[in-house]
């Protein structure tokens, strides 16, 4: 394997003929994931856990990502985990305004995520940590290693049209799994179709504990729902779309208050209001079983992801390439075996199971330093994105 050099605008270091080894790690909010691959095989994985006292008393991201960095350090110490050869540190951040891609982490990437609006400390303090490990294996001689970060932007990318609600005052910024997304266009577009992924359409489905269905354009996811915001299909933990009369009724009722109401509607709604567990382990054993109330609502979950598929379809005016489902419950093979049948008439119908986040980015790392996937260079001014979010009036 080795750097396409023709891949890239800017120099890249030779590289060796050899196994690619690559340090993947996700910052959750009070946790960080970390795993290490050699030639795409796992060798490693840890989930390092935090004090949320010890969080809260960092006010900067590149303060929390120093404190990430080492508290991964101290376990990879104690595993007696070699890191020396690693070719490629890789992690995954959102930064508003910023194009979709894999980064090289820079001075001005890290700057920009300094200045960056989001308030989410966890999300900024990856780069800063990805830093501090290419860094340190640097300083050890035996490799060049290459910061790198995932950024998978998604809401700057929909169509105007996708961004009007109906209701003035209330726009759509999509909060979607836009990774998975953008992951499984890859894989479909060089695996299996022996293309670029900026020339094919799909329609992803990404089926987990919420579900999310977008419309991939050549590269760009143009609508998506939202399901957070309680759009879409009704998943395992969310209600999704709700008639909106009834909805308000029974918010005024005063039985309920804003942060119980949010809960029904982003964490114990769908399956897990009807079921009473909404787990992937609990739901297929029922249906398995022949539970009668469990096969109903799965399939009727399956009819609702199949109707949001056509619905994506549309945004595409029907020039779907693939359709594809993927996402921890496209295992749950009675589940997707119900929504096939319903769009398969739209577009082939291919199903790409991935083992975990860190495998996907750890798979952006490895298609990065073949020169399959582009890697992108922050200059240092904020990139013209192609569609406006503001609505025209």
């Amino acid at each position: 394997m080795y750097f396409c050099r023709s891949a890239f605008k800017f120099p890249i270091p030779a590289r060796k003929e050899a196994a690619v080894k690559v340090l993947s790690f996700i910052t959750k909010l009070t946790s960080t994931e970390f795993a290490i691959y050699k030639d795409e095989e796992e060798t490693h994985c840890e989930v390092v856990r935090h004090s949320s006292v010890a969080l809260n008393a960092l006010l900067s991201p590149s303060e929390q990502g120093e404190f990430r960095f080492r508290e991964m350090m101290d376990v990879i110490t104690r595993r007696e985990i070699s890191i020396s050869d690693v070719d490629i540190v890789i992690t995954q951040a959102g930064v508003e305004a910023l194009s979709s891609g894999v980064y090289l982490i820079n001075k001005e990437l890290s700057r920009l995520m300094r200045e960056s609006r989001i308030d989410e400390n966890a999300q900024r303090s990856a780069v800063f940590a990805a830093s501090r490990f290419a860094d340190l294996i640097n300083s050890m001689n035996v490799c060049e290693c290459l910061p790198l970060v995932v950024e998978p932007a998604m809401d700057d990318e929909i169509m105007t049209d996708a961004a009007l609600s109906g209701l003035k005052g209330v726009g759509r910024a999509p909060v979607t799994h836009a990774f998975s997304h953008r992951a499984a266009a890859v894989v479909i577009a060089w695996d299996m179709m022996r293309i670029g992924p900026n020339n094919i359409n799909l329609v992803v489905a990404h089926l987990g504990k919420e579900i999310s269905v977008c419309a991939y354009n050549k590269g760009r996811i143009v609508d998506s729902n939202s399901p957070l915001d309680g759009e879409g299909p009704f998943s395992p933990v969310t209600a999704g779309s709700l008639p909106t009369i009834p909805l308000l009724e029974l918010c005024y009722t005063g039985k309920y208050d804003m942060d119980e109401m949010m809960s029904r509607i982003q964490s114990s709604g769908g399956l897990a209001a009807y079921l009473g567990n909404g787990t992937l382990q609990s739901v297929e054993e029922a249906y398995l079983r022949g539970d009668e109330r469990a096969i109903f609502l799965v399939n009727a979950m399956a009819y609702k992801v199949a109707r949001e598929i056509g619905a994506k379809a549309a945004a595409l005016f029907g020039n779907v390439d693939r359709i594809v489902i993927t996402g921890p419950w496209a295992l749950f093979e009675s589940f997707v075996n119900e929504i096939i049948p319903r769009v398969e008439w739209i577009a082939q119908t291919l199903v790409y199971v991935w083992k975990s986040e860190l495998y996907l980015l750890m798979s952006a790392a490895t298609r990065t330093y073949e020169g399959s996937v582009k890697l992108e260079l922050y200059g240092g001014r904020r990139p013209e994105m192609n569609v406006p979010k503001a609505i025209p009036f």
